[in-house]
């Protein structure tokens, strides 16, 4: 019952402070000092509460799940709920562009990112009234989703944000012929690393809620209540 992950990586916008020209004895062409501080980061998990749907019918929930997966296969035919997790990672970077021969010399000096549920959905079937078995076991099931979520995301952070601390600390100075092109490429060298940590993310999220969505688990589910076919779907 639980939704394709979906990852959202947002492109940062970059700020610039420029500065006048250094001699060529400071930096000669496209040779660039060594960065003098560490770069500062700002890293925040975001944890938004999962928010509850009990407006949408059967149906409507198989039509979600279809936008959102290439298909409904398998116990997900008959899903009567759906977890829809989406996350994020974010980062705005802060970089100062220094000139020198023949262009321009770029140090990133913080950056703000953000890892987290950009937003977590639960969906309740309508036909379910809150209170009744049916709709209490669909619940429990979805909190299992949502519980499973979080864990992974509570393990993932801080290999979020030690890849990011790791990628600054071998960052170094970026010259390009413009300032604009060599602060894309300091912002790219940063963000590349975090591709493969994002994929094990992904794996990790839908190797952990696979158990909970086999036929064996929804049919132990079923057991639980009498009258999941009697119910019908609420007006509102």
């Amino acid at each position: 019952m639980n939704g394709r992950l979906f990852l959202a990586l947002f492109v940062a916008a970059v700020s610039a402070a420029f500065f006048a020209p250094q001699n060529a004895e400071a930096a000669q062409g496209s040779v660039c000092p060594p960065y003098k501080k560490a770069i500062t980061l700002n890293f925040k998990t975001l944890t938004p509460p999962p928010v509850y749907n009990n407006r949408l019918s059967i149906q409507g929930i198989q039509n979600l799940f279809r936008e959102h997966t290439e298909a409904v296969l398998g116990p997900h035919e008959s899903a009567l709920g759906i977890t829809y997790a989406e996350s994020t990672y974010s980062a705005q970077t802060q970089s100062m562009a220094m000139q020198v021969r023949g262009g321009y010399c770029v140090y990133l000096t913080n950056i703000d990112a953000e890892f987290g549920w950009k937003r977590m959905q639960v969906y309740i079937a309508s036909e379910f009234a809150p209170g009744t078995c049916e709709y209490n076991s669909v619940l429990d099931h979805e909190n299992q989703h949502v519980a499973v979520n979080n864990g992974a995301l509570r393990e993932f952070a801080p290999r979020f944000r030690a890849e990011i601390e790791r990628a600054l600390s071998v960052q170094q100075p970026v010259f390009a012929g413009n300032a604009d092109a060599a602060m894309e490429t300091a912002f790219k060298n940063v963000s590349r690393g975090m591709d493969n940590t994002l994929a094990q993310f992904q794996d990790t999220m839908a190797a952990r809620n696979a158990p909970l969505d086999s036929a064996s688990n929804y049919a132990a589910t079923a057991e639980l209540c009498a009258n999941w076919n009697k119910a019908k779907p609420r007006r509102r």
